[in-house]
């Protein structure tokens, strides 16, 4: 409940708010939650917010606040561990492929007959060590407390150094094996 409340209270605190994403996107956070992506424009001495409907409206270019750095300190924190370690390379199998590098990750997921990819820094979120499992957030856009935009969290199980799992979507019964590729 105390999360719920700190959840509403942090969205109602920004609503209304514009803020540039480390990728120089601007987005729009709505006082019901959710958010938009803007075209900023400059106008003479205006700068003007045109939303995807056509919409627009004057904002003061100093109200246009900066998202926090992606790197953090969990971050920092966690790509010391060797568990993560671990993931640096290609790994493919099942209908899934990832390739770590230290900065940079691509993922990419068979979805029915195409094809859903993602591809940017990563960033590892949790780590357990007694389950040899690690929460990663790849391509994720900007980062506001707690809240994130873009990107795909994923839930990764290294079984040894030749073979992970991505268990993200185990209550939907699908666990992807993917080997190392050499």
């Amino acid at each position: 409940m105390k999360k719920l409340l700190l959840l509403l209270s942090s969205i109602a605190l920004f609503a209304g708010e514009y803020i540039t994403l480390d990728n120089g996107k601007v987005i729009l956070l709505k006082p019901d939650g959710t958010w938009q992506e803007v075209q900023v424009v400059k106008k003479g001495a205006e700068t003007i917010a045109i939303k995807p409907d056509g919409t627009w409206e004057k904002v003061e270019s100093k109200k246009i606040e900066a998202a926090n750095k992606l790197e953090t300190a969990i971050d920092k924190k966690y790509k010391d561990i060797p568990l993560v370690k671990t993931l640096i390379g290609r790994w493919r199998g099942d209908g899934m492929e990832y390739n770590f590098t230290p900065d940079r990750a691509f993922l990419k997921i068979k979805s029915g007959h195409t094809y859903k990819s993602y591809k940017g820094k990563w960033i590892v979120e949790k780590v357990d060590e007694k389950n040899r499992t690690l929460k990663i957030n790849i391509a994720e856009g900007a980062r506001l407390g707690f809240l994130t935009f873009g990107g795909d969290l994923r839930t990764i199980k290294v079984v040894d150094n030749d073979t992970i799992e991505d268990i993200t979507d185990r209550l939907d019964g699908k666990i992807y094996k993917l080997h190392r590729v050499r």
